[in-house]
């Protein structure tokens, strides 16, 4: 099933009145003339999910067309973004299809007040979700450099909880070195952050992969991909949403240097050293994010549910600075 669905169950005050014909009339035709347009629609949406085990952020953009058949894409609740299929605007509804884990899943949504409200639905379940526009998060100016934190001493764990807030129990350190358990959870920092410049190591032990998160929505990917060709899902990218312009990850076994600059939306990103993406603007939240409000500062979180993983010397130094 998509998510365990939790009825809840509230008080209700019923109060009949009666209204005369023509009133109801007049509401029914208002209801008409205020029906969501097209444009409405259009634009980048940060959603959350309501009743479900887990993960609860996704995020969608609906793009503008000149012909009747509209387009977008959409991540949803984990894995990269996927270009959607079957998508409309009739009577002031949204509608379109994904295909998810097997499963082709139906989507419905109603505009009201600058939000979206709708539906995922297959054969079994439904999940409810709202949506908000995503915000600009314009460039700051100002940008004064902080103090480098280190936000990994190399013996304890005092800082980091898993993404549940639980006790780490599945992540070990060792020399200097924290690693995980093959089978564990993501581990987040307790300090949030908004605009910063990252600096890590880190190891893959096996043909497992792993990712930095910044900001708890924004995963950094890490896998042995080697010197292939670079995509979305390479070492280095924005997982579903930037490629970075090399190839240069090493082989399991072997450390390696990610360096990461995030100033607003605009990533940059070095990997052993080079280059990879250059002052990028982020579209909207990867699979599965912490939350979906950009507009705020996130925790630095660490993926170890996808194989064996190690790092050490995690330095993270803020930036302080003015919106414009």
């Amino acid at each position: 099933m998509l998510g365990n669905l939790i009825q809840r169950k509230s008080p209700t005050l019923l109060v009949f009145v009666v209204f005369p014909l023509s009133l109801l009339v007049a509401i029914a035709l208002f209801t008409q003339s205020v029906l969501a347009t097209e444009s409405d629609f259009i634009g980048r949406w940060n959603l959350t999910l309501f009743e479900v085990d887990g993960y609860a952020s996704a995020w969608l953009e609906i793009k503008p067309t000149a012909s009747k058949n509209k387009s977008g894409q959409l991540v949803w609740i984990f894995g990269g973004a996927e270009p959607l299929e079957d998508v409309s605007i009739t009577e002031g509804i949204l509608s379109f299809s994904h295909q998810f884990m097997g499963k082709r899943l139906h989507f419905t949504a109603r505009y009201a007040g600058n939000t979206l409200t709708g539906t995922a639905t297959d054969h079994r379940s439904t999940i409810r979700w709202i949506g908000v526009r995503a915000p600009e998060l314009r460039t700051p100016t100002a940008l004064r450099q902080g103090a480098p934190l280190a936000l990994f001493t190399g013996h304890t764990l005092s800082g980091w909880t898993l993404r549940n807030g639980s006790s780490p129990y599945c992540w070990h350190i060792e020399e200097s070195v924290l690693f995980n358990d093959h089978s564990c959870a993501d581990l987040r920092s307790n300090v949030n952050f908004m605009n910063f410049h990252l600096h890590l190591e880190f190891r893959l032990d096996d043909e497992g992969g792993s990712g930095v998160y910044l900001r708890g929505r924004y995963e950094v990917q890490i896998t042995t991909d080697g010197n292939g060709q670079p995509g979305t899902r390479s070492t280095g990218a924005i997982f579903g949403h930037i490629a970075p312009t090399l190839s240069v990850g090493k082989q399991p076994g072997e450390w390696q240097t990610l360096e990461v600059t995030l100033i607003g939306r605009e990533v940059a990103v070095r990997l052993n050293h080079h280059t990879v993406i250059a002052n990028e603007r982020i579209p909207g939240p990867t699979g599965a994010a912490l939350d979906s409000n950009e507009d705020r500062p996130g925790p630095i979180m660490l993926q170890g549910d996808h194989g064996r993983v190690s790092f050490r010397n995690i330095v993270i130094t803020p930036f302080l600075n003015e919106i414009p």
